[in-house]
Formats: C-alpha cells, structure tokens, sequence
C-alpha cells in the first residue's frame, strides 16, 4: 500500500513557537518583589509547604465574588438582597473545602481573620458597592506581538456619580495598605491598576474613570467601622503619560525574565524584598539574599 505513496512530497515548515503569556500580578509583581521566588515557584514550579497567601487572597476574591452573584440573584436569595453573616460563612466554606482539595491550607487565627474582614466588608461596602457591579473577574488582554499581557478585574462597577456610563475598576487586596514609606511596593500597586485600567481601554475603547484599589485588611483590628477607613482604598491616578510609563515598564520587565530563562539565573533582585516577602518565603533558611539583608532564621522552635 505505501509504494502508491513513495513519490508524495510534503514540505516542512519550521514550527511557530508559542507566545508566552505574562500576567500582571503572577508574573510581573511576583518577579518584581524577588526574582528568586519567581524563579523558584513560577518557573521550576516548585510548590510551597505552607500557602498561607495563597489561601487568603483566594478566599477573599472568591467569597466575595460569590457575595456578587449573590446579590444579583445568580445564588440563594433575591436578587437585591444583601448576603448575611450566614450567607458569607456558607459561601467561606464552600471555597475553604474546594481549596482543601485541592492541598491548600492555612493555620486557624488566619482563617477566623479572613472570616472576619469578609464579613465586615459586606455589611460595610455591600448596601453602596453591589448594586453598581457592572461585571466581576473581568478578564483583559492585550497582544504585545512577543508575548500576550493579561490581568484579571475583580469589579467592573458603575461611577458613583453614574455620569455617561462611566465604570471604575475595583481590586480586592488581602492585606493592610503599604506605607508611602515603602515607596516601591506602594508603587507596585499603582503600576498594577494603570496597566488594568490600558487593558481596559484596548478592550471597550473607553478609558475607566477610576481605579480603586481596596485593603481588606485594614477592616480586621478594632471595633468594627461604621464607615470606610481611610487606610482601606487607594484611588489612581490615570493620567495617560503615566499608564504609558507603566506599560513600558512592564515590556522591560518582561524582557528581564526572558533573558533570566535562558541564563536560568535567578538570584540578585533588582531591589531587595521586603521583610513580610522573606519571612513567608521557603528559600529563606538558605538564602543569601535574607541573610545579607540581616534576616536571620531558624529551623528550631520556641
């Protein structure tokens, strides 16, 4: 049966390579915060013994995503009608459960915590927040010809003013707002919703009139606030020079981890991480890093 096909000649085409896909926040802030910890987990794809942040920041994006659909009617309920206490602790320990599953755990005092500023929140910005949801985990993208750049919007919500259609983009933070005096994790922060907000525009046309970065955790101490805290919302500037100075940055960025893939050299960030960073990192038993910063660690117990 072959001899009928001896004579075909098929050309060759050199395979297309992939383009890899650089997300915001597990790429390019995960790089930026250390370049060994990238390196390490998102590259080599070692896994953590202990996925203490990773727990707390899923729980609090899908709860609260879960109280959303909630309030739109998606889940129990009407629609128009503000998830309880009950309903959030439900909705808790649905996600809780789906991460155990999937090998992801936290210690107790974490959990309650996580709980906690849950429920606050959605007594607090529930009642004014939801009912503007336009839309939630908005997924954008962007074509950058070497590479696709893509982000995930927590919430798409109409303007408070609700002038012209106007929507904001909201982000959903597990943890208590950086000090300005952390000049360059505070502007990690603001780097991320300024290449949020020129993905936006790219997808609708339409540049968002704000962006909001919110700190759940700044909810967590003391009694309980009757009104938003001060320290629980950064508001961005947009101003179009500045997104574009982001966007450039984050190109560079991209340009360093490739170059860091092909030499496999990882260590040395470019500036140095934060305590918080090192103190919940696995490689800081061993890493030259913590300890030519003066972080010295243990492997024995009090």
């Amino acid at each position: 049966m072959w001899q009928h096909f001896s004579s075909l000649n098929l050309g060759y085409e050199e395979p297309t390579p992939a383009r890899k896909r650089y997300s915001v926040t597990a790429d390019v802030l995960m790089y930026q915060r250390c370049s060994i910890q990238y390196g390490t987990f998102a590259v080599r794809n070692y896994q953590p013994a202990l996925e203490v942040q990773l727990f707390y920041g899923t729980i609090i994006h899908q709860v609260l995503d879960r109280a959303h659909a909630h309030y739109a009617g998606q889940l129990r309920g009407q629609r128009g009608s503000l998830p309880t206490d009950s309903d959030i602790a439900a909705y808790f320990d649905e996600v809780e459960n789906a991460l155990v599953v999937r090998g992801i755990r936290t210690v107790k005092n974490v959990r309650d915590q996580a709980l906690n500023v849950l429920q606050r929140f959605n007594r607090l910005e529930g009642p004014q927040l939801y009912p503007r949801i336009v839309d939630t985990e908005c997924r954008l993208q962007s074509d950058k010809g070497d590479y696709i750049l893509h982000g995930n919007v927590d919430v798409l919500a109409r303007s408070e003013d609700d002038r012209n259609g106007e929507v904001e983009i909201w982000d959903y933070k597990g943890s208590e707002m950086p000090s300005r005096a952390d000049a360059h994790q505070y502007e990690q922060y603001i780097f991320q919703m300024q290449v949020y907000a020129d993905l936006y525009r790219q997808k609708t046309g339409v540049a968002p009139a704000k962006a909001i970065l919110y700190f759940l955790n700044s909810l967590a101490k003391g009694p309980e606030p009757t009104e938003r805290p001060p320290s629980a919302v950064i508001e961005v500037d947009l101003d179009p020079v500045e997104v574009q100075k982001a966007l450039r940055s984050f190109g560079q960025t991209v340009q360093e981890i490739e170059e860091r893939r092909t030499s496999r050299d990882w260590i040395d960030p470019a500036i140095y991480p934060t305590e918080p960073t090192c103190d919940a990192c696995d490689l800081r038993w061993g890493c030259t890093v913590a300890e030519g910063l003066g972080r010295k660690y243990s492997l024995t117990y009090p």
